[in-house]
């Protein structure tokens, strides 16, 4: 009989073999393991880069995204107030940016630990891809002060060419089959994810697709919420499915049977009747 985990679903057959996977990603996690930098301060900056990059190219990253479109050599395409894409002059790449302000003492703290959320953003994109999960490379991180000393993190990853947010994705879908197909393939997704203990927050917002000549692809942002040691309690299964619902727009009887289904497999199970009732009674977003 398959084990079960803490929010009742099926899980892998051995429970020993899955703590121990467990020990090895929260180690590697919190360690840093996996994830080489070389580190260098410059004047009101201190930088770390990825293996093939430079610290140098990440300052001139960071300077040039606080600098805005105004700065000579490159171009900077903003996303929201707090992320844009950056291309540098002499590059033919573009970058992803991302700011973390300090809002609280409690920023400060987990900075000093090395657990702030770029810190585990950064170690997240080292290791998903260990996992098996498709994640942006990462370049670099940077800390820096503004004119009214607050400081604030950057982390940066390459840029994903031709990606499409999953949810902007299903609501362009036509509707019928290929609206159909794109939910059961990602409730399989997720569910593959939450086996190798990945849960975020916002998880549906927080992927991006491609088409391939495989097929589509799904790759993990937003790291700085990955944490792994949130076990997949009920509570946040009801969650992630009240996401997935709410970014879907209106599902249909058929539809939250099918998620439940492609989400547990063909096995008969206690949670399915909980999860299609949450995918029919979340509001979509407006």
């Amino acid at each position: 009989m398959a084990e079960r985990n803490a929010a009742g679903l099926p899980g892998p057959p051995s429970t020993a073999r899955r703590i121990w996977a467990q020990l090895r990603l929260s180690t590697s996690f919190y360690l840093g393991i996996g994830a080489p930098s070389m580190r260098r301060a410059y004047p009101g900056c201190r930088v770390r880069a990825a293996a093939g990059y430079t610290t140098d190219l990440v300052r001139r990253v960071v300077e040039f995204y606080r600098g805005g479109a105004a700065a000579a050599g490159g171009r900077v395409e903003e996303i929201n107030f707090r992320s844009a894409a950056v291309t540098l002059a002499d590059t033919d790449k573009r970058f992803f940016v991302k700011q973390f302000a300090r809002r609280h003492l409690l920023h400060d703290v987990e900075r000093s630990l090395g657990c702030s959320r770029a810190d585990r953003a950064w170690r997240a994109a080292h290791l998903l891809p260990r996992l098996g999960v498709l994640t942006p490379r990462a370049v670099g991180t940077a800390l820096a002060g503004t004119e009214g000393e607050t400081r604030i993190e950057y982390v940066i990853t390459e840029w994903l060419d031709g990606a499409i947010p999953y949810h902007e994705r299903l609501r362009a879908a036509a509707g019928g089959i290929a609206r159909l197909r794109l939910l059961r393939e990602f409730a399989g997704r997720v569910r593959r994810w939450n086996d190798r203990g990945i849960y975020l927050r916002d998880l549906v917002t927080n992927v991006l697709t491609r088409e391939t000549p495989e097929g589509l692809e799904y790759w993990l942002t937003d790291l700085d919420q990955f944490h792994p040691l949130r076990p997949l309690t009920r509570r946040r299964l009801v969650h992630q499915m009240a996401q997935f619902a709410r970014w879907s727009g209106p599902l249909n009887t058929q539809e939250a049977a099918e998620i439940a289904a492609s989400y547990l497999g063909a096995r008969s199970h206690s949670a399915r009747e909980t999860i299609e009732q949450v995918l029919l009674t979340t509001p979509p977003a407006e």
